[in-house]
């Protein structure tokens, strides 16, 4: 039976949403995240050296470890990855630092079958549509269950949004916060007029088209100020970051209670 995309569908009627990323490209650390409750698990293919076949094990990992809603973001516009991806039974797909209107057309062109796109047919055996099982309904419903966003990464792409917005398939402009700093010229400078500048324009004109809008969670302001300025997608935090704080945190504790006495100290010598 075909899976509805209850995120896609909670977003579009007004929802606020969590999402947490995948970076180690590790099975478990995805189980893990999909047992804790965040409405979207991104699978990240950008940065990770990960397969094909590695991130279908993860998509399984997390759809039977809880009800999250499991995306992907592709490593670049590529229609032949787009394809596989979809027919996995990947129920969203994060275009990395979208650039132009034409950029975003082609994106959605490769998730759509013909007339309206140039997706290859593969439902009558694909893993999306239940092994071929769910056909007739895979094609009448996938496009309502599929969330399309196109990442802003830069200035240019900033500038960009208020084109991008005028495709119709995109669902949501998604921030990325880091990147977009660094090409205003202030990597990681959360306060700088030029980051800052272009973030709100972003924000805005996505708003102001209509989409829906999202990003990953950096200064300034808490989670609770970006779902203040309008986005209702909010990635909080990924694998890397939770074990790394979590133990640096852990750690401490532990430290803080246990620096040795001078008797200690000496008994250790002994």
């Amino acid at each position: 039976m075909h899976r509805p995309n209850t995120l896609r569908r909670a977003l579009v009627a007004g929802a606020a949403a969590s999402a947490a990323w995948v970076f180690t490209g590790d099975v478990d650390a995805a189980e893990v995240l999909g047992t804790a409750g965040f409405d979207a698990i991104i699978l990240d293919r950008q940065h990770t050296p990960v397969s094909m076949s590695r991130t279908r094990e993860q998509l399984r990992a997390v759809r039977a470890a809880g009800e999250s809603t499991v995306l992907a973001r592709l490593r670049a516009h590529d229609a032949a990855e787009i394809a596989v991806l979809l027919d996995m039974g990947i129920e969203g797909l994060l275009l990395p630092d979208a650039r132009s209107s034409g950029q975003v057309r082609e994106f959605v062109a490769a998730t759509r079958y013909p007339p309206d796109g140039i997706r290859g047919a593969h439902d009558t055996v694909s893993r999306a549509a239940h092994w071929g099982l769910s056909t007739t309904e895979y094609r009448a419903r996938y496009r309502e269950d599929l969330l399309l966003i196109a990442m802003i990464e830069s200035v240019e792409g900033a500038h960009a949004a208020a084109d991008m917005a005028g495709v119709d398939g995109l669902d949501m402009v998604f921030i990325g916060p880091l990147d977009l700093s660094a090409s205003a010229g202030a990597i990681g400078e959360w306060t700088d007029g030029r980051y800052l500048s272009a973030l709100r324009y972003a924000e805005q004109t996505a708003l102001d088209a209509g989409l829906l809008l999202g990003g990953a969670l950096a200064p300034p302001g808490t989670a609770g100020d970006w779902l203040e300025r309008g986005h209702s997608l909010l990635s909080v935090g990924s694998d890397v970051t939770m074990i790394r704080d979590s133990a640096a945190r852990l750690l401490g504790a532990f430290s803080s209670h246990a620096a040795p006495t001078d008797e200690r100290k000496a008994h250790s010598w002994r």
